[in-house]
C-alpha cells in the first residue's frame, strides 16, 4: 500500500509540476505575445515573416469557385501576368489560416473588404487595433482547415468512447492489488495509446479543423465584446462545449517536458478522440452559425491587413466609381498611378475615354505601366484601394494576355500559347465592362502576319460592345490601320553619349524613336556588330 502511495504521490506531484509549468509558460507567452503585436504597426511588420509549409492559400477560392461565375472570377492567365502571388504577399499582415485564404478569395473576385469604417479603427485607435490583433494572433495559422461545411459527421464507436475509462478503473485496481493493478494499468495505458494513435489516422484532419473552429469560435466571441468590432449574429450558447472543451484539443507543438507530458495524458486517456466527438454534433446542428464565425474572423483579419498594407504604400487613395450617366466622357481617369509591387515608381496621369494603342521602345515602362492600371482596377473593386492620388474608374472585369510563354509539356509554341490566351477574350458573357490588356501582341510571328493578325483581332475587340482595349505593339505600322478606333500613346527615351535615360512617363501620339540597335552598342556587343545592324536598318 505505501507502494502505491508513493505512486500516487508522484504522479500527482508530476501533474501539479506540469500545470504550474504550463500556466508559467501561457503568461510568458501571452506577454511576449502583447509586447510583439505592439510593435507590429509601427514597424508596418507580419507576425509571422515566413510561409508556412502546410499554407493553402486557394483553399477556399478552389473550393467555392464553382458557386461564382466564373467570368466574375480573375482567371489564371491574368492572375499570372500581374504577378497577383506577389501582391497578394506584400499585403499579407493576415494572423489567421482564414484570413490568408479569404484575402486571396477576395483578390480573385469572390469578396470585398470594402468596410470603411472598421479600416478607420484600425488607422487609428491602437488600443481598438491591438486587441483585435491579439485575438486574431491567438487562432493562428498552424492549422489550414477544411470549411466546416466540408466535413461530413464523423460516426463515433461507443465501445472506444468508454475507453478513456480503462486506466482510472486500473488505477483503482491498484488499491485492491498492488502488483497486479500497476500491470493492469501499464497496459490499460499502452492499449489507449496504440489505440489513440490508430483512430486519430483517421480523422487526424477533421480534429484539426474541429478544435481551429472550436478556437475560432472562442475568439469570435471574444472579438464580439470588444468596442467598434462589427456586431455578429451568433448565439454562442449554442456553443459552449466547444468553446470550454477546446483548449484540451491543442496541438502540442512545444519541445518541453511539460508539452510532452501534456501529449501523454491526452493520448492515455484518449481525449481528442472523446472530445472531438462530443463538441462536432454542435457544429453540424449549428452549421450556419459556424460558418459566420469564419467568415467574421476573415473579414476582420482582411481589414486589419488591408489598413497595415495601405500604410506601407508610397501613396494611396480610396478610388471612386465613374456613375453610368458619366460613362460617355470617361472609363478610367486617373492621377500619379504607380505600379503595386515597385518601390518610388514614376507616376502618370490619364483619362481613358476609348481603346488606347501603346507603342515605345524597349524597357520604356508600356507593359509596367499597363499592368498598374490592370492592378489597380482589381484593387479598387475588391479592397478599395488604389495607388494613385485619385481614382476614378467604371466597375468591370479584367482579363489580359501579357507573358505568354512555350509549354514544353503541352506541346504548344510561344505562337500557340498566345493565340490560345487571346482567344479566350472573345468567350466572355457579360453585361458589365470588361477591360482587356495585350502586351506584344502576336510578337511570335513574322512580321508581314503578326500585323495583319494584329489589326484584325483588335479591330474584331473594338466592335464587340463594353469591351475596352489597351494594347501594346514594337509595330508602329498598326498607329494608322488601326486609327480612330484606338488613339495613340507613347513611352520613349534619350540616348546621350553612353548611356540611355527612361522617364518613364506616357505621351500622346506614336512612337517616333527605336532603341534596339544603340542598346547593342551600350550593352558592349563587338562594334562590327553593331554597325552592320545600324547599316542595315539606313538602308531600308
Amino acid at each position: 500500500m505505501d507502494d502505491v502511495r508513493l505512486f500516487l504521490l508522484f504522479v500527482l506531484g508530476v501533474v501539479l509540476l506540469t500545470t504550474i509549468e504550463s500556466i508559467i509558460s501561457a503568461i510568458f507567452n501571452k506577454k511576449q505575445l502583447v509586447t510583439k503585436i505592439n510593435q507590429l504597426w509601427p514597424n508596418r511588420q507580419k507576425l509571422e515573416k515566413f510561409i508556412r509549409p502546410n499554407a493553402r492559400y486557394d483553399y477556399q477560392y478552389q473550393t467555392y469557385r464553382s458557386n461564382y461565375d466564373e467570368n466574375s472570377l480573375i482567371d489564371n492567365k491574368t492572375w499570372s501576368d500581374l504577378n497577383m502571388d506577389a501582391l497578394f504577399q506584400s499585403m499579407n499582415f493576415n494572423f489567421t489560416a482564414i484570413g490568408e485564404m479569404r484575402l486571396y478569395a477576395t483578390l480573385r473576385g469572390m469578396f470585398k473588404a470594402n468596410n470603411k469604417e472598421l479600416k478607420r479603427y484600425f488607422k487609428h485607435n491602437r488600443s481598438f487595433r491591438n486587441q483585435v490583433a491579439f485575438h486574431l494572433a491567438q487562432i493562428g495559422k498552424s492549422v489550414y482547415p477544411h470549411f466546416p461545411d466540408q466535413l461530413k459527421p464523423i460516426k463515433g464507436n461507443i465501445l472506444f468512447m468508454f475507453a478513456p475509462l480503462l486506466p482510472i478503473i486500473a488505477l483503482v485496481y491498484t488499491f485492491i492489488n498492488t502488483s497486479n493493478g500497476i500491470m493492469v494499468l501499464v497496459l490499460a495505458c499502452v492499449f489507449n495509446i496504440i489505440l489513440s494513435v490508430s483512430l486519430k489516422k483517421t480523422y487526424e484532419q477533421d480534429l484539426k479543423t474541429i478544435f481551429y473552429t472550436a478556437n475560432i469560435l472562442s475568439q469570435s466571441k471574444k472579438l464580439t465584446e470588444i468596442e467598434g468590432t462589427p456586431d455578429l449574429n451568433v448565439n454562442f450558447n449554442h456553443f459552449k462545449s466547444a468553446r470550454y472543451l477546446s483548449g484540451l484539443l491543442v496541438k502540442i507543438e512545444g519541445g518541453d517536458f511539460a508539452s510532452a507530458f501534456i501529449l501523454l495524458i491526452k493520448t492515455v486517456f484518449m481525449l481528442d478522440y472523446t472530445i472531438f466527438h462530443i463538441i462536432q454534433n454542435s457544429y453540424y446542428k449549428y452549421l450556419e452559425e459556424v460558418l459566420n464565425c469564419y467568415d467574421y474572423i476573415g473579414q476582420l483579419d482582411n481589414h486589419y491587413a488591408i489598413s497595415l498594407y495601405q500604410e506601407t504604400l508610397d501613396e494611396h487613395c480610396e478610388p471612386e466609381i465613374i456613375q453610368s450617366q458619366d460613362t460617355q466622357h470617361y472609363l478610367c481617369d486617373f492621377e500619379d498611378l504607380t505600379h503595386p509591387l515597385i518601390t518610388d515608381a514614376v507616376p502618370n496621369d490619364l483619362s481613358i475615354n476609348q481603346n488606347i494603342l501603346l507603342t515605345g521602345s524597349n524597357a520604356s515602362g508600356k507593359s509596367t505601366f499597363m499592368k498598374a492600371v490592370a492592378l489597380n482596377l482589381i484593387l479598387a473593386q475588391s479592397i478599395e484601394t488604389a495607388t494613385a492620388s485619385q481614382f476614378k474608374y467604371v466597375p468591370g472585369l479584367v482579363f489580359t494576355s501579357m507573358a505568354n510563354a512555350d509549354d514544353v509539356l503541352s506541346g504548344d509554341s510561344y505562337f500557340m500559347a498566345e493565340l490560345k490566351s487571346i482567344r479566350r477574350l472573345f468567350n466572355i458573357s457579360t453585361d458589365k465592362q470588361i477591360y482587356c490588356f495585350i502586351d506584344e501582341i502576336f510578337k511570335g510571328t513574322n512580321t508581314t502576319e503578326r500585323i495583319a493578325a494584329s489589326e484584325s483581332v483588335l479591330t474584331y475587340l473594338n466592335n464587340i460592345p463594353n469591351y475596352y482595349v489597351l494594347a501594346a505593339t514594337h509595330d508602329i505600322e498598326l498607329s494608322s490601320l488601326l486609327s480612330p478606333s484606338f488613339i495613340n500613346y507613347h513611352f520613349n527615351e534619350s540616348i546621350k553619349n553612353d548611356s540611355i535615360d527612361f522617364d518613364f512617363k506616357i505621351k500622346p501620339g506614336k512612337a517616333n524613336t527605336r532603341n534596339a540597335i544603340e542598346l547593342l552598342r551600350l550593352t558592349q556587343f563587338p562594334n562590327d556588330i553593331y554597325k552592320r545592324a545600324k547599316q542595315q536598318v539606313e538602308n531600308q
